[in-house]
C-alpha cells in the first residue's frame, strides 16, 4: 500500500520516510511533497492509499489539502501531523475526515499504530470496492443474458443498460464444434475451453483498440459489445479471433457481421436470427447448434474470473511501479498457493485465469509483445496436467516467464534513465519541475521513477531537487550581485522567505550570512 508524505521540513520528511521504510510493513512511500499544492497534483498522478500531511505549510496547508482530497478522492485515508500548539486546530481535521492525528515528535510506536489503523481501513475499503465491482458486473452480465434469451429482466436494470449499450456494435460469435476429430476433447473440457475462448476474444479486442462488454450467452455462444470500432477494424478483429482460436485450440469460430444496437429490444431477435435458433432452443433452417448449448451445462463464471484477472494485474502493476521485485515474487507465490489450494475441479480454470492475468500485465506494463500463440499453445499442456505436481510445474513455468520479462524490463530502464533525468533536472532546475515532468523524460511511470530515483541517488526526487537548487543558489550568492529575491527566482522559488528557510536548513546559514562569508 502506498503513502504520500507531505511536509515542508525536508529533514523531518526524510526521517519519517526512512522510519516508515524500515518498519517492514506493507506500506511504501510512493511520493513526497513540500506543500499541499504540490501534493494535490501528486495525488492525481500517484493515487496513494494514504496521505500523511503536516498541518502548517506554505501555499496550501494540510487542512485545505485534506478537504480537497476528501472531496475528489474520498477513499484516500489522511493522517494529519500536528504540534501540541496546533492541537485545537487539528480537531477540525478530524471533523473534516482525517483518519487520525500524529503529534510531533513522532515515535516509531506512534507511526506503527496509525499505519496499522490505516491498513485496516484501506483494506476494508478495497475489499468493499471489489465486492461491489463483482456484483455490478454479474448483474450486468446476467441482465444481458436474460435479454438475449427473452427471460424476465428488471425494468430499472434494462433502462440503465439501454443508456450504456445504445450505439455500440454487437458481434455475435459461436463455437461451431467443440469436438473436432483432430482433438480429443471431452464434454468436461468445455468450460475450460470456453473460458480460453472468452479470454482470447477479450485480449484481441483490446489489441485492436476495442473496449466494451463481453459475455457468454449460452454454451459456445458469445456476445461482444464493441465501442469505437470502424468496419475495417471489425473485420480484422473477427478474422484474428477465428484464426487464433482455430490455430491454438483447434476450434472453429463463426461470427456475424457487427450490428449497431439502437435498442435492447433488438437483442433477442438478432440472436435468434443470426444463430438460427428460436427462444425454445429449436434449430431453424438447419443451422447447427453446438452440443450442450441448451443442456444446462455449467457456464464458466467469465465475469468473476476476468475481474479476478484485473485485480491480479492491478496488484502486480502496483508492485512493479514501486520497484518491489521481492514483493512481486511473494505475490506470485501466494497466487500459486491459492490456485493449488482451490477445489480440484477448479484447478485448471484458476490456473488459466492466473496465466492470462500475467500475460496481460506483461503486455501492458512490461512492453512484452502480444503472443497469443505462446499463451494458448500452453493451454494444451495445462489440459494434460493430471494432478497437483504437474499443475505446480505448469504454474512455475508461467510465473518464471513473467519474472524473466520483469527482469528484462528493469534492466532496460535502470541507471541510464536516472542519469538522463538528473541531466534534465540540472538543465531545468529553475522551472516548476514536478516528479511527473521528469519521469516522462525518463519514459517511466511516476511511481516507479520515484522508487528508482531514490535507489540510484540515495535521495528522494524532492530532496535532490532542493539540494540542486541550493547549490546553484550558493554559486549565485558567492559570485553575483543578485539580491535574495532575485536569487530565489533564479533557482525556481517564487517566495523569497520560503527559499531563505530552505537555504538555512541545508547550509546552516541565511542567504545573507552565506554571501558575507563566501563572496569574493
Amino acid at each position: 500500500m502506498r503513502i504520500l508524505l507531505v511536509e515542508d521540513e525536508p529533514m523531518f520528511r526524510k526521517g519519517l520516510a526512512k522510519m516508515i521504510g524500515g518498519l517492514g510493513t506493507g506500506w511504501e512511500v510512493c511520493g513526497e511533497a513540500e506543500n499541499g499544492e504540490e501534493a494535490e497534483q501528486l495525488v492525481e498522478q500517484l493515487r496513494p492509499d494514504l496521505i500523511i500531511t503536516d498541518i502548517r505549510m506554505p501555499l496550501m496547508d494540510g487542512l485545505e489539502l485534506l478537504k480537497r482530497v476528501k472531496a475528489s478522492h474520498p477513499d484516500v485515508a489522511v493522517i494529519v501531523i500536528t504540534g501540541y500548539q496546533d492541537f485545537q486546530y487539528a480537531q477540525s481535521a478530524l471533523r473534516s475526515g482525517a483518519l487520525d492525528l500524529l503529534v510531533k515528535p513522532c515515535s516509531k510506536q506512534d507511526i506503527c499504530l496509525v499505519l496499522d489503523k490505516a491498513e485496516a481501513v484501506v483494506a476494508e475499503k478495497l475489499e468493499q470496492r471489489r465486492r461491489e465491482q463483482r456484483e455490478q458486473s454479474r448483474r450486468k452480465e446476467n441482465a444481458l443474458r436474460e435479454l438475449f434469451l427473452r427471460l424476465p429482466c428488471r425494468p430499472d436494470v434494462a433502462a440503465a443498460l439501454e443508456r450504456e449499450i445504445a450505439g455500440s456494435k454487437l458481434i455475435l460469435l459461436r463455437i461451431a464444434d467443440y469436438f473436432p476429430v483432430h482433438k480429443q476433447y471431452l464434454k468436461k473440457d468445455m468450460p475450460l475451453l470456453q473460458f480460453a475462448v472468452l479470454n482470447i476474444i477479450g485480449e484481441l479486442a483490446e489489441v485492436y483498440g476495442t473496449s466494451g462488454d463481453l459475455l457468454i450467452i449460452e454454451t459456445g455462444r458469445f456476445a461482444l459489445f464493441a465501442q469505437h470500432m470502424d468496419s475495417r477494424h471489425e473485420q480484422l478483429l473477427r478474422t484474428a479471433i477465428a484464426e487464433s482460436v482455430l490455430s491454438f485450440l483447434g476450434l472453429r469460430v463463426e461470427s456475424q457481421e457487427a450490428v449497431t444496437v439502437s435498442t435492447l429490444n433488438q437483442l433477442p431477435d438478432l440472436y435468434e436470427e443470426l444463430f438460427g435458433v428460436r427462444s425454445s432452443g429449436e434449430k431453424e433452417g438447419g443451422a447447427s447448434s453446438p452440443e450442450g448449448a441448451r443442456e444446462g451445462l455449467p457456464l464458466p463464471d467469465g465475469t468473476a474470473s476476468r475481474i479476478r484477472q484485473q485485480m491480479i494485474s492491478a496488484q502486480l502493476t502496483s508492485l512493479i511501479r514501486n520497484g518491489e521485485t521481492e514483493g512481486v515474487k511473494s505475490c506470485l507465490e501466494q497466487l500459486t498457493g491459492e490456485v493449488c489450494g482451490s477445489r480440484r475441479d477448479e484447478w485448471k480454470m484458476e490456473a488459466l485465469s492466473l496465466a492470462f492475468a500475467l500475460h496481460e500485465t506483461a503486455r501492458r506494463h512490461l512492453e512484452a509483445e502480444y503472443e497469443p500463440r505462446s499463451v494458448t499453445a500452453r493451454i494444451g499442456l495445462l489440459h494434460e496436467c493430471g494432478g497437483l505436481p504437474e499443475l505446480r510445474e505448469w504454474l512455475a513455468e508461467e510465473t518464471g516467464r513473467f519474472l524473466a520479462a520483469l527482469s528484462e524490463w528493469q534492466q532496460k530502464y535502470g541507471g541510464s534513465s536516472i542519469a538522463a533525468a538528473v541531466r534534465y533536472m540540472e538543465e531545468h532546475y529553475a522551472e516548476q519541475l514536478t516528479l511527473t515532468d521528469v519521469a516522462l523524460q525518463a519514459h517511466l511511470s511516476s511511481a516507479y521513477f520515484s522508487h528508482l530515483f531514490k535507489k540510484e541517488t540515495g535521495r528522494s526526487f524532492v530532496t535532490f531537487l532542493i539540494e540542486l537548487r541550493m547549490e546553484k543558489a550558493k554559486q549565485l550568492l558567492a559570485n553575483t550581485g543578485l539580491n535574495v529575491t532575485e536569487v530565489a527566482g533564479s533557482v525556481g522559488y517564487d517566495l523569497p522567505n520560503y527559499f531563505a528557510k530552505l537555504f538555512k536548513q541545508f547550509s546552516g546559514l541565511t542567504p545573507k550570512e552565506y554571501r558575507k562569508r563566501h563572496q569574493m
